[in-house]
């Protein structure tokens, strides 16, 4: 989990660092307020005006987090790994994401963003496990595993109904 963060707090770190400051800007301040206020006798309007300008701060916040929400939903979502074989892969030049590949596994089939490096390390057949983001479709890890290696045939099967005889 922490190398998804990781990612994510270096490809989004403006909009996260924005809305962590907001919300320390807010806390603070309305700490701020009901201490000063404390100190004093209040009168049930400025207790009520208080409690307003807090849902009225809250509201605010709310507001930015769920356009932060909106536009980074990866940070509310649990990372995806899947373990599967490169179907294929693709480059397109004239793209934020210029190299994908297409993986499936047991339960589907998605095409995922990766780097130079791994799409040059990665040929169709290959098994491999992979975390990605499950709204960018950014590969974060990829580990290359070995191949299968199969069983083979024995020329004779046990069990025929001709004593083992050809």
């Amino acid at each position: 989990m922490g190398e998804y963060y990781n990612y994510l707090w270096k490809a989004t770190w403006i909009e996260a660092l924005g809305i962590l400051l907001l919300g320390i800007f807010i806390l603070l301040r309305t700490i701020w307020k009901f201490y000063s206020v404390a100190q004093k006798e209040m009168k049930l309007t400025a207790k009520l005006l208080l409690v307003f300008r807090g849902f009225g701060w809250l509201t605010i916040f709310t507001a930015y987090l769920l356009m932060f929400q909106a536009s980074e939903p990866d940070w509310f979502a649990r990372p995806v790994v899947v373990q599967g074989g490169i179907q294929g892969k693709s480059m397109v030049s004239d793209t934020l994401h210029p190299y994908s590949v297409e993986i499936e596994w047991e339960s589907g089939r998605e095409t995922l963003h990766v780097d130079l490096y791994t799409y040059q390390a990665l040929e169709p057949g290959k098994r491999v496990n992979m975390t990605f983001l499950p709204h960018r479709l950014e590969v974060i890890a990829c580990e290359i595993l070995p191949p299968v290696k199969e069983k083979k045939e024995d020329g004779v099967k046990l069990g025929q109904g001709n004593g083992g005889k050809l």
